[in-house]
């Protein structure tokens, strides 16, 4: 690994509840892991997550992959912006959210620092980070991280402070 600690990865709430609503749309057919690739701006220390690209992904198998060109085309979206690559969140039909051999093995863009996020129930029961498993990355390889709170942070994605009227109900 580098020699500095890969970014503290930023995401409104809004934005991970948006991932797992777009990951369970992948099992509304038949049972479908599915995959979102998040985007941002990267400024070292930290990296917040701004885009949501859902990749055209091949989930006839029970497993979710993407082709080369399916990842050219998500790449294109960003092309000529400051976003980068942070990551992605993909789901698993139950419980078990470790990362499989072929999540090792075909998960795009497999580069340190990258922060791969598996939702368990298809994201059918919302975005929750501690229920989430949570890798990076390091060293050619993903590893499942301990620490969750030094790798992602879930921010509000909007606050409604008022308190008059027009003010968000408590």
């Amino acid at each position: 690994m580098s020699n500095h600690a890969p970014p503290i990865v930023y995401i409104s709430d809004e934005l991970s509840q948006r991932t797992a609503g777009l990951l369970d749309s992948f099992s509304q057919r038949r049972p479908s892991e599915g995959v979102v690739y998040w985007f941002g701006i990267d400024q070292g220390r930290t990296a917040v997550v701004t885009t949501l690209i859902v990749p055209d992904a091949d989930t006839t198998g029970g497993v979710v992959r993407t082709s080369a060109r399916a990842n050219a085309d998500a790449i294109g979206v960003i092309v000529g912006t400051p976003l980068v690559y942070i990551g992605q969140a993909h789901s698993h039909p139950g419980p078990q959210v470790g990362h499989s051999h072929i999540d090792d093995s075909d998960t795009f863009a497999r580069c340190d620092g990258i922060l791969p996020i598996v939702v368990p129930w298809f994201g059918r029961y919302g975005f929750n980070i501690d229920e989430c498993g949570v890798h990076r990355h390091i060293d050619g390889r993903f590893r499942r991280v301990e620490n969750v709170d030094d790798h992602i942070q879930i921010v509000p994605g909007l606050t409604d402070l008022r308190t008059t009227n027009g003010g968000a109900q408590r």
